[in-house]
């Protein structure tokens, strides 16, 4: 048998329970709702003036850079030149010894041939664009390389 007066004890204590939970909770809320406010309206100014400094010196350093790199332009280039032919090699060489060791994979295949096009492509912007002949030569057996060995991978994957 339950005990009537137990009972009302239990729902006493707990509706009790209850709203000191709730109570502590609103009033936790509302102090943190508070000092983020507090902390808003001190950080805001700071920060907004940082950001409008850090803004203009990378405006100032954008330019100093890109005029730097007009006076420079054709020094840029050549570097530029190169690192498509380091990069266009890198990928014959590592494409190359991927297929050597496919074993007739198809995927691998496909694969292979969009990046033999990639390299294809970087060996032909440095054909057209090198003011150096031993880079336009260089570029070319590298152009010719990566349309060989594309030519082999897709008529393999063709055959497959």
């Amino acid at each position: 048998m339950v005990d009537p007066e137990t009972v009302a004890a239990v729902r006493e204590a707990t509706a009790h329970g209850a709203h000191v939970v709730v109570s502590t909770t609103r009033t936790v809320w509302h102090g943190v709702a508070q000092a983020t406010a507090i902390s808003a309206r001190w950080v805001w100014p700071r920060l907004s003036a940082l950001t409008l400094r850090v803004v203009g010196a990378s405006w100032r350093g954008l330019g100093t850079a890109s005029r730097w790199l007009w006076t420079q332009r054709s020094a840029v280039a050549r570097v530029g030149h190169r690192g498509l032919w380091w990069g266009a090699l890198a990928i014959l060489v590592l494409v190359g010894r991927a297929l050597l060791s496919a074993d007739g994979d198809p995927e691998l295949v496909e694969v292979a041939t969009l990046w033999l096009g990639a390299g294809l492509s970087m060996s032909v912007l440095v054909l057209l664009g090198a003011p150096e002949k031993r880079m336009r030569v260089a570029a070319f057996a590298l152009a010719s390389g990566h349309g060989s060995l594309g030519l082999l991978a897709w008529l393999a994957s063709a055959s497959v």
